[in-house]
């Protein structure tokens, strides 16, 4: 191994990318010596290895320190591409035996059903669904919070979501608010509202999330979107020779103007959907800025999956925003009083509600929640559909199922090896 990744193994640095490339060739080689073409599980598990040896070099970690994912994803992904490589003019190196597949005998068998979205119903959340009614209350005194609740927001407004008796009685009704959005079948979001009606407020929302997470979504995103989303409007503008004409067409939009602490972090999150080549619209709705709940509702055909709606005269420009769930505006502009705010809510009513990514925005999606919520579940997705639309050909092609997103990885360290070769 070169004398500077020593170094830097014994000291728990960061590896140079040179250096890295140089330990993937190495090891692949060794392992080739015992076998000429290494499975998927036999590099997997070489990468754990080698990082939980020398984590500090080699890991998948946050800007925090926090482990990305499976801390070893980037790594296994580099030892499989290194011997897909070797072996793409040998084909008696990849010739394998075949797989046994198992005799299809559950047709019609109805306990083979699988109910949906059980996979990732828990994903990411610490307390998705707690068994235990807070001390001192029961079934019934909990059902009686809950009628006073409807009560007050039938009398007070939304506005009442700020007084201390009302967070309190939410706080303590938590149990039964995961009960009912647990249920299976899954209750409409209308049928929740009519329960719930200070869910569907931003600080209601943003309790709940932070009671199923431990985590301040407003309080975060607000941060990281001016301190990350500048770091990724900076890696764009530094590499502009290198993106599509997208992207060039937005970093020069950007520069007409200077950005405001609104604009940051939209224009963090469209170069984001350009670059992973995901439209726009499947996560923003733009609209007129005299637009209202009523006329969006008549006027539009809102999709079933969340939406930001953006209120101006471009999304990068927009001043007021709303957002939609199912069909419907549940959360109007005076409640959002930025963008961070709206992006807040709709982020977390995927948690809250038990909603999956809508796989045309999928990766975008995880990137905001590995990169700026820090939500890293060692495995799975919040994306389970089978087939998605092919950015190169527009067809339908299937989705392979990863740990970790690998385009939302490969960004990640090539973001960490441009500040890495940048900084020094």
């Amino acid at each position: 191994m070169p004398a500077r990744l020593l170094q830097a193994m014994e000291k728990g640095c960061l590896a140079h990318p040179e250096d890295r490339r140089v330990l993937i060739r190495v090891v692949v080689e060794a392992m080739q010596a015992h076998c000429k073409n290494p499975s998927k599980a036999i590099c997997t598990e070489v990468a754990r290895l080698i990082v939980c040896k020398y984590p500090g070099t080699f890991a998948d970690k946050t800007g925090e320190g926090e482990q990305l994912g499976c801390g070893y994803y980037s790594l296994f992904r580099q030892l499989k591409t290194r011997v897909e490589h070797i072996n793409r003019d040998n084909v008696s190196n990849r010739i394998r035996q075949p797989r046994k597949r198992s005799s299809d005998d559950s047709s019609g068998n109805d306990a083979a059903i699988k109910r949906s979205r059980t996979d990732v119903d828990s994903y990411g959340c610490t307390k998705w669904q707690p068994t235990n009614l807070p001390q001192g209350e029961t079934a019934e005194s909990l059902e009686d919070k809950r009628k006073i609740l409807i009560t007050i927001f039938k009398s007070e407004g939304p506005t009442a979501v700020e007084a201390m008796d009302v967070e309190r009685n939410m706080e303590l009704t938590y149990i039964y608010q995961r009960h009912m959005i647990n249920t299976w079948p899954p209750p409409s979001l209308c049928e929740v509202e009519e329960q719930w009606p200070f869910l569907f407020t931003k600080r209601g929302l943003c309790s709940h999330f932070h009671m199923l997470t431990d985590i301040d979504i407003d309080t975060r995103l607000h941060e990281a979107f001016l301190t990350k989303g500048r770091r990724i409007i900076n890696f764009f503008l530094n590499q502009r020779l290198k993106w599509s004409q997208d992207i060039q067409a937005l970093l020069r939009e950007m520069e007409h103007e200077s950005m405001n602490n609104h604009q940051v972090p939209i224009a963090a999150i469209l170069l984001l959907m350009k670059y992973f080549q995901e439209k726009e619209d499947h996560i923003f709705i733009l609209t007129d800025p005299t637009s209202t709940k009523m006329s969006v509702e008549q006027e539009m055909t809102l999709p079933t999956t969340p939406r930001v709606i953006m209120l101006g005269s471009s999304l990068l420009f927009a001043t007021h925003w709303m957002v939609s769930i199912e069909g419907k505006v549940f959360y109007e502009a005076n409640q959002l009083h930025n963008f961070a705010s709206a992006f807040a809510v709709f982020f977390g009513s995927f948690y809250v509600f038990n909603l999956e990514y809508q796989e045309s925005a999928s990766t975008t999606l995880e990137m905001v929640q590995r990169f700026f919520v820090r939500i890293n579940p060692e495995e799975g997705t919040k994306c389970t559909a089978k087939f998605g639309t092919s950015r190169k050909t527009g067809g339908t092609v299937q989705r392979k199922v990863a740990t970790i997103n690998s385009r939302v990885a490969t960004f990640l360290q090539r973001l960490t090896e441009f500040e890495w070769k940048t900084a020094n």
